[in-house]
């Protein structure tokens, strides 16, 4: 399919006959997070701030005895085991296992958790002094940026971008965002599953109806990558949306499509979009393309913010995190770090940011309720 031949009316139009009504059933996950040293606590949102519950197997005495976090940080799976290495040697003194000052959990699904506590802020002093997130999150639905995200709140961060960056305009406007690294997506496609057909190079051709139920997306019965589908949104508004949904095979975690890939395609997908951080570990190499688009992998965003007046107190943890050593163990795990000392090794360098003009002119909140509520009518959606 040429991208000059499409049109939402006609693929729909041939594509609703495969469209079902059963409704996915979405749950809450556990609000549990964890320290450096993996000491577990119950999250908690009072007037204060996040507090912390030691969790479970404690005395009454000392799970009720309240902490708040500095900073937490919530990252992409992949990196987080590595970057609580890094950040315990630059900062052995928050590595006891009964402190819980610094708050570090690797997940993409913290929508029911984490995500909606933020959410629900009504204080700036509620957040930790730092705070660490990915992916489009809470942060940058319109609450959250009209009540919020201001100069008098929170410090500007004038982070330094690697040249990879030079034509996406990712750095934040005002600077409050500070842009540490990106998750790209990329593509991993089954070669036998097209045969002698030419594989896709564009996220449009994910909307060809000859996909139909045949794209792995991340994401599980209760997560969507919030990226994937804005950056649909942008360029094909709901009924693209209608579209990649209609070809959706199933949503599972990114270490599950390296699983599958490497164990045969189990489960039987055409196209895998997942992140390089992941792609990379496919090991078979012959069967498996692994594709960085020709319009760009797709950015998730990893950001930092620091709230107003904390940059002196916690100036060497800024610097470290928006230094060349981070920078350089990110991309030893397939991340693109912002850091400019950092060196660059991947298949491909074009990259694709969602735009600062699309995230002011939308409300994300609003959108996502939208796409879930159109997944929800998915029902052919298999969740291994």
């Amino acid at each position: 399919m040429k991208k000059s031949d499409f049109n939402t009316d006609i693929l729909l139009e041939k594509s609703r006959k495969n469209d079902l009504e059963t409704p996915e059933k979405l749950t809450e996950a556990r609000p549990i997070v964890q320290n450096i040293k993996g000491y577990k606590y119950d999250i908690g949102l009072t007037s204060n701030g996040f507090n912390l519950l030691k969790n479970p197997a404690q005395s009454k005495r000392q799970r009720h005895k309240c902490i708040k976090p500095f900073i937490i940080s919530v990252l992409p799976t992949a990196f987080q085991p590595a970057f609580n290495k890094v950040f315990s040697k630059a900062f052995p003194q928050y590595t006891g296992n009964d402190k819980g000052s610094v708050i570090l959990n690797g997940s993409v699904n913290y929508d029911n958790v984490f995500y909606k506590h933020l959410e629900s802020l009504t204080f700036t002093k509620q957040l930790p002094d730092i705070l660490i997130t990915s992916d489009f999150n809470s942060l940058y639905h319109r609450s959250c940026k009209d009540n919020l995200l201001n100069n008098a709140n929170f410090e500007t961060l004038n982070v330094p971008i690697h040249s990879i960056y030079s034509n996406t305009n990712i750095e934040h406007p005002s600077k409050l965002l500070g842009m540490l690294a990106s998750d790209v997506l990329v593509m991993v496609v089954d070669k036998l599953k097209f045969g002698n057909k030419q594989l896709p190079r564009e996220w449009y051709e994910l909307l060809d109806p000859a996909l139909c139920n045949s794209v792995a997306l991340c994401g599980d019965k209760d997560f969507f990558c919030n990226t994937v589908f804005y950056h649909y949104v942008k360029s094909y508004g709901l009924e693209g949306v209608k579209l990649l949904i209609n070809n959706t095979l199933t949503r599972i975690h990114p270490k599950e499509m390296v699983h599958s890939i490497n164990s045969g395609n189990d489960i039987g997908a055409s196209v895998y979009v997942m992140p390089y951080s992941y792609a990379r570990n496919i090991q078979n190499k012959f069967d498996y393309q692994t594709i960085w688009p020709d319009d760009g992998a797709m950015i998730i965003p990893v950001q930092m913010l620091a709230k107003k007046g904390v940059y002196e107190k916690h100036n060497e943890v800024i610097s470290f995190l928006t230094g060349e050593s981070l920078g350089a163990e990110l991309e030893k795990h397939g991340f693109l770090a912002t850091n400019p000392n950092t060196c660059k090794d991947y298949p491909g360098s074009e990259l694709n940011w969602i735009g600062w003009d699309f995230i002011e002119n939308s409300d994300l909140y609003k959108m996502k309720t939208k796409i879930r509520k159109l997944l929800s009518n998915k029902g052919h959606i298999a969740f291994v």
